[in-house]
């Protein structure tokens, strides 16, 4: 009689061989184990920045229409239907602006109804003022570039200077108007 012995499914630490011997014959049958190679990957998020610009950040506005029906959910930054698309407005766009000198990120305002579309205003943000490229270059940039967005041709619209900031006041005002809407 032969006895063979199979390697479990599971390996942890590969094996040279794997040896079985039956005493009455002294028959011996080698199996090469066989090498589990387990692959890990590790998927780094990358998540922009949705804080305001601080006061040595550059910034220009960026509004546009997306060819999409406008959801009364789009108008809450607090809904799923918001912070969906304006995570995906966020990763194209920061990936159309990674390669401009000076570009941090980018922040979406608000969206609105554009009599069928959506409008999005957001502000690019810089890390200093004079990083900040041209309205016109700017919007030759966004224009020019392929993105999943389905902007409608001649909607993009770049204003320089800085967007304006909330003021300590304004934040302030902020804070009360929601503890006062949840409590």
């Amino acid at each position: 009689a032969v006895t063979t012995t199979t390697p479990a499914a599971a390996v942890t630490t590969p094996a040279a061989a794997v040896t079985t011997t039956t005493p009455a014959a002294a028959v011996t049958t080698t199996t090469p184990a066989a090498a589990v190679t387990t692959t890990t990957s590790t998927i780094f998020a990358v998540v922009a920045s949705t804080d305001p610009p601080s006061s040595s950040e550059g910034t220009l506005k960026v509004q546009f229409s997306l060819n999409q029906t406008f959801n009364s959910d789009l108008s809450n930054p607090s809904s799923s239907a918001f912070k969906n698309l304006a995570a995906k407005v966020q990763s194209d766009v920061n990936k159309v602006f990674a390669g401009t000198p000076g570009f941090r990120h980018c922040i979406v305002n608000l969206f609105r109804n554009g009599s069928g579309s959506v409008v999005t205003d957001m502000t690019l943000v810089y890390d200093k003022q004079s990083s900040v490229p041209s309205s016109s270059s700017a919007q030759t940039i966004l224009t020019n570039s392929s993105t999943s967005l389905n902007i409608l041709p001649g909607s993009i619209s770049v204003v320089s200077g800085s967007a304006p900031r909330p003021t300590a006041f304004a934040l302030a005002a902020l804070a009360l108007l929601m503890v006062q809407l949840l409590g």
